[in-house]
């Protein structure tokens, strides 16, 4: 009796090398997806002893990864800045994300009509101050504020100082607009706020939540814990 080809020992040799080859490429490319970060280099934490902040990194890498056109590199490094940044200053990264997102789409190189520059579009004149306060000793000019790192240093710190000045997040926003003197001046004055800006950033600040709902905590730079939304 002919028995199967299929039943031979070669044949089924060539079967399990087949299967063995198909689940090396499989592995191999879920290797290439998984995004180079300085957890896996060769003095950095493995997997298994990631903790909440680096957690935090690698979801706010998704968003700025996402967004802009950065090189996997300087993605991580501006994830790190916004998370460090917005630790110190007590505010919520994925409203940092918004405030970028609505002032120059993730551009390090954007110029508003008003000499606005970078990814959270600060004023030279404001930045200078905020250099100055903040004692960054790399600011050389308007031209620095085309680092989107040093630019978010800035930019956080500039939120922040509106948020403790004015105690509320809609008119620290809208401040962080049209500046501090003319919400102050409105103010005042009684006269109505414009705070299409403020919506347009916690519109977008939702969004960001929701699209990752999961409360993550997060320890700021007093030893503290936050809950944000990442």
């Amino acid at each position: 009796m002919m028995r199967k080809i299929s039943n031979f020992p070669y044949f089924q040799n060539l079967k399990h090398r087949g299967a063995a080859m198909i689940l090396a490429l499989a592995s191999l490319l879920l290797l290439l997806l998984i995004p180079t970060h300085p957890l896996g280099g060769e003095n950095g934490r493995g997997i298994a002893e990631m903790d909440d902040t680096d957690a935090a990194t690698i979801k706010i890498y998704s968003f700025v990864s996402r967004r802009g056109g950065f090189d996997k590199g300087l993605a991580w490094s501006i994830a790190d800045v916004i998370l460090e940044e917005s630790q110190k200053h007590s505010l919520d990264p994925l409203l940092v994300l918004a405030v970028i997102e609505v002032e120059s789409r993730f551009r390090p190189r954007a110029v508003s009509a008003q000499g606005a520059r970078g990814l959270m579009q600060i004023r030279p004149f404001v930045a200078t101050a905020l250099a100055g306060a903040a004692d960054i000793e790399n600011w050389t000019g308007k031209e620095s504020l085309d680092n989107p790192i040093l630019n978010i240093r800035l930019g956080v710190l500039y939120l922040s100082q509106l948020k403790q000045n004015f105690k509320d997040l809609k008119l620290a926003l809208t401040a962080y607009n049209l500046g501090p003197t003319e919400v102050r001046s409105r103010l005042g004055e009684r006269e109505p706020i414009p705070f299409g800006y403020a919506r347009r950033v916690l519109s977008i600040h939702r969004i960001y939540q929701s699209q990752d709902s999961r409360a993550q905590k997060i320890p700021s730079a007093k030893g503290e814990t936050q809950a944000f939304n990442l």
